[in-house]
């Protein structure tokens, strides 16, 4: 198995997420723009329901993300293939918490029409870059890696097989 002559140590740190972190914030700031010149289309009156859901969802994202940090170290510092944990459920927890979770958060709180799709829209970007990741840990770990992705989801949870 070969990983640290063709993974590089940011590869294995980061993946794609700072590109993802960039491509997701010029979203919510194109969204956030296009609130602003379209006057502000208000999902509630009173927002503070929303800001309060929206502040739940960012703190369990940063559970969530606690979580997936502490159970990747296997791959980190082991060179294994993290099937366990949040792993188990999806092929790509920290991102699907930050597509699910924190990006939901954050679109509540700013109480709008326009930014509430930015989940989606992030869904999307995220389900485009992880492919680099996933052609990375297929050379990684070939046939182990295909039969664990073959039953987990890539960003959702796979209830079926």
């Amino acid at each position: 198995m070969s990983t640290e002559r063709d993974i590089s140590k940011y590869q294995k740190l980061f993946g794609v997420g700072p590109l993802g972190v960039i491509i997701s914030l010029a979203l919510l700031g194109l969204l956030w723009l296009l609130d602003r010149i379209f006057h502000h289309m208000e999902i509630l009156r009173q927002p503070r329901p929303l800001r309060a859901i929206g502040l739940i969802l960012i703190g369990l994202w940063i559970c969530w993300h606690i979580w997936c940090l502490k159970t990747i170290r296997r791959w980190w510092f082991e060179d294994r293939l993290c099937t366990t944990g949040p792993y188990r459920l999806v092929r790509h927890p920290i991102y699907a918490g930050g597509v699910w979770l924190s990006s939901l958060g954050v679109a509540l709180m700013f109480n709008s029409w326009i930014i509430l799709p930015l989940p989606i829209f992030m869904y999307l970007v995220f389900s485009l870059l992880v492919r680099k990741e996933e052609s990375m840990m297929t050379t990684a770990f070939g046939e182990e890696y295909q039969r664990y992705a073959a039953h987990t989801g890539r960003l959702f949870p796979r209830f079926y097989q």
